[in-house]
Protein backbone atom coordinates (compact mmCIF):
# COMPACT_ATOMS: atom_id res chain seq x y z
CA UNK A 1 0.00 0.00 0.00
CA UNK A 2 2.90 2.33 0.30
CA UNK A 3 3.05 3.12 -3.23
CA UNK A 4 -0.58 4.27 -3.07
CA UNK A 5 -0.05 6.01 -0.46
CA UNK A 6 2.67 7.88 -1.67
CA UNK A 7 0.73 8.58 -4.48
CA UNK A 8 -2.12 9.84 -2.59
CA UNK A 9 0.34 12.49 -0.29
CA UNK A 10 1.40 13.90 -3.44
CA UNK A 11 -1.80 14.67 -5.02
CA UNK A 12 -2.94 16.22 -1.84
CA UNK A 13 -0.18 18.40 -1.64
CA UNK A 14 -0.52 19.61 -5.29
CA UNK A 15 -3.92 20.88 -3.41
CA UNK A 16 -2.11 22.07 -0.90
CA UNK A 17 -3.67 19.51 1.58
CA UNK A 18 -0.77 18.00 3.63
CA UNK A 19 -1.31 14.59 5.07
CA UNK A 20 1.29 11.95 6.20
CA UNK A 21 2.13 9.38 4.43
CA UNK A 22 1.41 6.85 7.25
CA UNK A 23 -1.75 7.93 8.22
CA UNK A 24 -2.65 7.65 4.22
CA UNK A 25 -1.12 4.12 4.23
CA UNK A 26 -2.95 3.58 7.64
CA UNK A 27 -6.50 5.24 5.67
CA UNK A 28 -5.79 2.18 3.11
CA UNK A 29 -4.89 -0.44 4.80
CA UNK A 30 -8.10 -0.45 7.08
CA UNK A 31 -10.54 0.56 3.59
CA UNK A 32 -8.97 -2.86 2.23
CA UNK A 33 -9.88 -4.33 5.54
CA UNK A 34 -13.61 -3.34 5.25
CA UNK A 35 -13.55 -4.52 1.40
CA UNK A 36 -12.29 -8.46 2.24
CA UNK A 37 -14.20 -8.20 4.83
CA UNK A 38 -17.31 -6.79 3.15
CA UNK A 39 -16.15 -9.58 0.21
CA UNK A 40 -16.30 -12.91 2.30
CA UNK A 41 -19.80 -11.34 3.74
CA UNK A 42 -21.24 -11.30 -0.32
CA UNK A 43 -21.18 -7.49 0.38
CA UNK A 44 -20.37 -4.94 -1.30
CA UNK A 45 -18.77 -1.29 -0.03
CA UNK A 46 -19.09 2.10 -1.78
CA UNK A 47 -15.95 4.55 -1.12
CA UNK A 48 -16.84 8.37 -2.21
CA UNK A 49 -13.92 10.71 -1.46
CA UNK A 50 -14.57 14.78 -1.59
Amino acid sequence: MSGAAASWTRLCAEDCEIIDTEIVDAILNDLAGLVSSAWRQNQSVYCWIA
